[in-house]
């Protein structure tokens, strides 16, 4: 079966709509249907963390949350809400205008940087000690 989402716009990020929210969820986590996490995109269910933006925010990357990815699978309440990949938050999370806006899900930070923020800021630092202004 195909998915409308969520699309790769870039390598790891996509864009998807918001289907709901769910009780099954926890704060901090997001979920998508599962099959189309593994049709449609690179993430790990369970694993993957993201950070998203809505395209009417100007929040600044690093202050935005991030959210654990959770593959919902067809036995889940929360399945109903992303039969086309769409995301759900949690019941604390979730906010009625989010309904149905678009958002991206930018997993980039988590694929290529991963927890480990000090070793990339450490490596900057280096890099710009070398170039002479």
């Amino acid at each position: 079966m195909l998915y409308l989402y969520p699309v790769e716009v870039v390598a790891d990020m996509y864009v998807s709509r918001v289907g709901g929210c769910s009780p099954e969820l926890d704060r901090g986590e997001i979920g998508i249907n599962a099959n189309a996490i593994s049709s449609n995109t690179s993430l790990i269910a369970g694993e993957s963390m993201a950070r998203l933006r809505f395209f009417n925010s100007n929040r600044p990357f690093f202050l935005r949350k991030r959210y654990r990815i959770i593959g919902l699978e067809e036995h889940m309440e929360g399945y109903g809400l992303s039969k086309n990949g769409e995301v759900v938050f949690s019941e604390l999370e979730y906010r009625s205008e989010f309904e149905g806006k678009e958002v991206i899900i930018n997993a980039v930070e988590d694929f290529r940087i991963g927890d480990d923020l000090k070793s990339v800021v450490m490596a900057m630092r280096e890099k710009l000690r070398h170039i002479k202004i």
